[in-house]
């Protein structure tokens, strides 16, 4: 039988302060999806999607980051490559889970999959079920390590039950690592 020691003051203390920081800030979420290289008609009907995903994180309690309400490519489009790139990184190893769009191919979304993969961070992919039955999502996204759960769906309005469902399932925040790292970098000044 092994001997158990009682923890240190100063354990106890790390305990209480990292229970502490949990509790005390949101969670949050990172809302991943295609902004570049389409007409202005598909580009608003997406950043209304992106925005009802994010409308769903909220009612679970999580904070929700949407790039494009910082750094769209038309709307704010004074921003450096380097600061889109400073910004949506921290965002994302900030992030508790990153839910990502990949009907429409892109590589802003591929990239930040892979930051969420190298920051440790969980992703939930969202596609059309029509499209996947096409084999028009990429497997190679498809199967990247940090893809956690894939959610298909018919139509926006169904994405958004899905993950509304998907998320009452792990509530609150059941099915999702428990200890996510901190993150891995900041932005240069």
């Amino acid at each position: 039988m092994t001997p158990t020691t009682e923890p240190t003051d100063s354990e106890k203390e790390l305990e209480r302060a990292r229970k502490e920081f949990e509790t005390t800030l949101p969670k949050m979420v990172y809302i991943s999806g295609a902004l570049t290289d389409m007409p202005e008609e598909e580009r608003a009907r997406l950043r209304t999607f992106y925005e009802a995903l994010g409308r769903v994180c909220k009612e679970f309690g999580y904070a929700v980051y949407i790039p494009h309400i910082y750094g769209d490519p038309k709307l704010v489009a004074h921003k450096e490559p380097v600061e889109i790139d400073h910004m949506d990184r921290l965002a994302v190893t900030l992030s508790y889970f990153v839910v990502a769009y990949v009907g429409v191919p892109s590589l802003g979304v591929g990239i930040e999959i892979e930051m969420a993969h190298h920051a440790h961070k969980p992703v939930v992919l969202l596609y059309e079920k029509a499209k996947l039955a096409e084999r028009r999502i990429s497997r190679l996204v498809r199967g990247n390590p940090a893809v956690s759960w894939q959610i298909s769906f018919t139509d926006f309005a169904n994405a958004a039950e899905e993950l509304r469902a998907f998320l009452k399932e792990r509530s609150p925040f059941g099915g999702l690592p428990e200890q996510l790292p901190l993150p891995l970098c900041t932005p240069r000044s």
